[in-house]
């Protein structure tokens, strides 16, 4: 219960900022909220009000379990009584052996006395006549316990969104303002002489955004038997797939916007060093002086190739790049790895004009006391913008030949 309260007061807590932010934008301007914004608004504060009652009741079961912990601890144990007696029964139906070895209790009791004395041969006869109980006689006694939680090999890492400017999702339809032609400033041929002058035209990147979601019917005697939780279990797991479809979408958004042709290297500390090199120089070439070249985002053969480089002494040419953290700073620039971009990607620019927008909407849950069940769902909205292509080069990064030709005599 304890993480799935934790999860449904970070979304109540994201969606308060959020009108926060938008309240303080408002005053900073000094001006009254707009139409969109305060449709905004009510609509955060309706999904508001449905958080508080899910917490409020949550938040009642967690105090009333820990009532029922305390009164518990509250109560004496009572010792358990045990007997040292043994109790000899006879079976309805003996087994022919003992039969044979004791035809009356008498004789049962002779022997016994006899082994107790230290007889040998009487003590031998006694371990034959007893039943020894294991546990292949009472599989019903031995339930199979659930242990530990339950695993998953999902992770909601999400390598390139968290590479790149997170912002908050205003509205499903917007368009982000960009400067197309910029005002102009010049040295003035001569006093009085007229000064440079250029129109400032801005121009507008439309952005949309995609809804990722998934839901779930579960039966009430499911969510009521099940230990652990099913409900914690599926609401763990809607995070997590959340988290890996936004990565996909905006891993596979980003490799689509890329538009420069791509610089061709070998696979060796000297091709790569060159590659990088020149798509920095490419960068500074742009029109207006263009940032250079921040972060490399590659894909996991890549990176694992760039990790085992080694110069004529076997020492590691990037040793930043090791095989416990998916980063580094090869020639220090940022690594950013991400399973999902599709093998052999190299892409290097500038991070700050990657653009990621996100409205986390979470879980919901709907009851259905027609069939005893409960719909859960999960959702939330993302968009993403890549605002400057010009700036971000792609690598085509390839093994040298002598190594290819190696790798194909080894094959033989």
């Amino acid at each position: 219960m304890g993480k799935y309260l934790d999860a449904l007061t970070a979304q109540f807590d994201e969606i308060t900022t959020g009108i926060d932010e938008i309240l303080d934008r408002a005053a900073d301007e000094g001006r009254d909220v707009t139409k969109d914004e305060q449709e905004l608004i009510n609509r955060d504060r309706t999904k508001a009000d449905e958080l508080k009652k899910s917490i409020d009741y949550y938040s009642e079961l967690e105090v009333q379990r820990g009532k029922v912990a305390e009164a518990r601890g509250r109560v004496p144990q009572q010792p358990r009584q045990t007997s040292t007696a043994v109790v000899v029964e006879r079976d309805k139906d003996p087994d022919k052996e003992i039969v044979e070895l004791f035809p009356t209790m008498g004789d049962y009791i002779v022997t016994v006395a006899r082994a107790l004395r230290g007889d040998k041969a009487a003590g031998e006869l006694i371990q034959r006549a007893t039943a020894h109980q294991t546990t292949a006689d009472n599989p019903g006694l031995l339930p199979r316990p659930i242990v530990g939680p339950v695993i998953t090999a999902v992770a909601n890492d999400r390598p390139f969104l968290a590479s790149i400017p997170n912002k908050r999702l205003p509205i499903n339809n917007f368009d982000r303002p960009i400067i197309t032609q910029h005002l102009a400033v010049g040295k003035q041929a001569a006093e009085k002489d007229l000064t440079a002058s250029q129109v400032l035209k801005v121009g507008k990147l439309p952005v949309s955004a995609e809804t990722f979601a998934g839901h779930l019917n579960i039966s009430l005697q499911d969510i009521r038997w099940t230990q652990p939780g099913i409900m914690q279990i599926v609401a763990e797991d809607f995070i997590h797939r959340y988290a890996v479809e936004t990565d996909k979408s905006a891993t596979e958004d980003f490799v689509a916007s890329v538009t420069n042709a791509a610089i061709a290297a070998e696979l060796t500390g000297a091709g790569v060093t060159s590659a990088l090199f020149e798509a920095a120089a490419a960068n500074m070439s742009v029109a207006d002086g263009a940032p250079l070249p921040d972060t490399l985002w590659v894909a996991p053969d890549i990176w694992g190739a760039l990790g085992s480089l080694v110069n004529n002494y076997g020492a590691q040419i990037f040793p930043s790049v090791t095989p416990t953290s998916a980063t580094g700073n090869p020639l220090g620039v940022r690594l950013i790895v991400d399973a999902f971009f599709p093998a052999g990607t190299a892409i290097v620019g500038p991070s700050r004009f990657l653009e990621w927008y996100e409205d986390v909407a979470g879980l919901m849950q709907v009851a259905e006391p027609d069939m005893l069940g409960q719909l859960v769902g999960y959702a939330g909205f993302g968009a993403f913008l890549n605002t400057k292509p010009e700036l971000f080069t792609p690598l085509t990064l390839t093994a040298p030949a002598p190594a290819l030709a190696a790798a194909k005599t080894a094959a033989k």
